[in-house]
């Protein structure tokens, strides 16, 4: 039996000195068992700022129909 949940993880910036990371999560439950390939492939992903909670950071990951959105909004100015 699998069991499903939220998945959340972090994502890293690019060329923002105090903010490295932005908390995401995906959209609906996933597959506890797709984890683990979840943070290999956001792992490799970068992002810039400004970020707004419920920006999709990754569409469709790994054609499973589920997206990557943010949990925290981040300014250029932050």
């Amino acid at each position: 039996m699998s069991s499903k949940d939220i998945f959340t993880s972090l994502v890293r910036i690019k060329g923002d000195e105090r903010n490295k990371v932005v908390s995401v999560r995906s959209n609906q439950p996933i597959e506890k068992e797709l984890w683990r390939e979840f943070s290999k492939v956001l792992s490799r992903i970068y992002i810039s700022t400004p970020v707004n909670i419920g920006d999709t950071i990754c569409k469709n990951i790994m054609n499973t129909g589920i997206d990557i959105i943010s949990t925290k909004k981040i300014s250029d100015n932050d």
